[in-house]
């Protein structure tokens, strides 16, 4: 009975490879919006089905708003020096 009840809690739950796309997608700079909108989706769904991957997940939206933050910091700066 011990052996049956150790091979079904061996069983990992599935990984979600939107997550891990969204996390590769949030590292690519120009396509980090897309990583951020699948990064929060794939949160949902894992969270939903209770798959692997939530942890891509996470990091591909701070990664993307990472992203968002030094774009902005850089178009400000640039703009400064411009007047």
């Amino acid at each position: 009975m011990t052996n049956a009840s150790t091979a079904r809690s061996s069983v990992a739950a599935p990984l979600n490879w939107n997550a891990v796309i969204a996390f590769v997608l949030s590292a690519i700079g120009l396509l980090s919006p897309v990583g951020i909108w699948l990064g929060y989706k794939t949160r949902r769904q894992i969270d939903a089905k209770r798959q692997l991957g939530r942890e891509f997940a996470t990091a591909a939206i701070i990664i993307g708003w990472l992203w968002i933050v030094f774009v902005v910091l850089g178009l400000l700066a640039y703009l400064w020096i411009l007047i």
